[in-house]
């Protein structure tokens, strides 16, 4: 008889059932334990699953409350109740394993500022609830807003198109990111971007009608045809645009070759923003200097009184963000405006080319 003890008290040792081997649980994994004792599925081998499981929970990577509903769930499964719950806890100890699997993580890139960035976040929230405020009055007045982000790549049109969109009501807002124009498009240029304007809305132009006056011929897509005609009616295209008393703007983001040069670099050694980096971005930094050339040429012709071009020193993207949207939010009559948050622009890194009116 004592020999069977003995041989009993050894199995509960090897099993972790004896009262001097078992573990100190956690209250949450008490109660785990009571559930499936209450059950009749508490077994050795879901005990070394739950020794497991509290092992990862002192990691921060159990939620309790979830891990119990799903065991409650389990249970009310048909079948049998012992092997739901043991492939349950198997599933669970399998994910927690794959959890704590260390990966090394590209960090986003960090570009100097000289913004703090918890002043920025709060300048930011602020700009954004006036941006609300705006859409009401939209909704209100069937007013609309077309906002042109033009510039060099990498100089933070679209991050800073995300900085305006982020909390808006996407019911009221487009964003318009045109492709490769059809053949029909080109002959019907104007049409090609009328269409994309929706009323009542504030309309985000990532590129624009103006890459016939700049991209085209720079990389060579265009006919001097084009070129000529595009500068020829470019102003009275945007004067029929707001006719009816709708709002337009041109913003230019501005960015040294320098800059440029580290941002393509980036996006080349990026998991996330690899895809942001086309062959029309190796061309760039050759073309720079004819850039140049055609982008003064737009300046010159199309920055008029009404539809002046806003140019935003973005080597600096909070800077250049948070001007754009205050600039946007100051030149829009729209209800309840809170100065305070209106006034405090940059302006040394934001140039408005409003020509002189005799």
């Amino acid at each position: 008889m004592r020999n069977l003890v003995t041989e009993v008290s050894k199995m509960k040792k090897i099993m972790g059932l004896d009262e001097a081997s078992k573990p100190t649980y956690s209250p949450e994994v008490k109660t785990i334990i009571g559930i499936l004792k209450d059950n009749k599925v508490y077994s050795a081998q879901i005990q070394k699953l739950i020794n497991k499981i509290e092992y990862h929970s002192k990691q921060g990577l159990v939620d309790f409350g979830l891990l119990t509903r799903g065991i409650k769930k389990t249970l009310e499964l048909k079948g049998n109740k012992n092997i739901n719950i043991f492939e349950f806890f198997k599933q669970i100890t399998k994910s927690l394993d794959k959890r704590t699997t260390k990966k090394e993580v590209v960090k986003p890139e960090e570009e100097p500022s000289i913004l703090d960035k918890d002043i920025y976040k709060k300048e930011l929230f602020f700009l954004q609830v006036e941006l609300l405020k705006l859409q009401e009055w939209l909704k209100q007045t069937s007013k609309t807003v077309i906002i042109v982000f033009e510039g060099r790549d990498s100089a933070g049109k679209g991050s800073t198109i995300k900085k305006f969109t982020e909390n808006l009501n996407p019911r009221y807002y487009k964003v318009v990111a045109l492709g490769i124009p059809t053949p029909d498009e080109r002959k019907n240029w104007w049409d090609r971007y009328r269409k994309q304007i929706e009323k009542g809305k504030i309309n985000f132009f990532d590129r624009s009608w103006y890459n016939r006056g700049l991209v085209e011929p720079v990389m060579g897509y265009g006919t001097t045809e084009e070129y000529e005609d595009f500068m020829e009616n470019v102003q009275d295209f945007e004067e029929s645009l707001v006719v009816d008393g709708d709002y337009l703007f041109k913003l230019w983001f501005s960015i040294d070759k320098e800059t440029q040069a580290n941002r393509f670099d980036f996006r080349q050694k990026s998991p996330l923003k690899y895809w942001k980096y086309s062959e029309n971005d190796e061309k760039m930094q050759d073309v720079w200097e004819k850039f140049t050339e055609y982008k003064q040429k737009l300046f010159d012709k199309t920055s008029t009184v009404n539809h002046p071009w806003v140019v935003l020193d973005s080597n600096d993207k909070k800077i250049s963000g948070l001007n754009s949207i205050r600039y946007i939010l100051q030149n829009i009559p729209y209800a309840n405006k809170d100065e305070d948050v209106l006034n405090k622009e940059f302006p040394e890194a934001m140039t408005v080319l409003k020509p002189k009116v005799n």
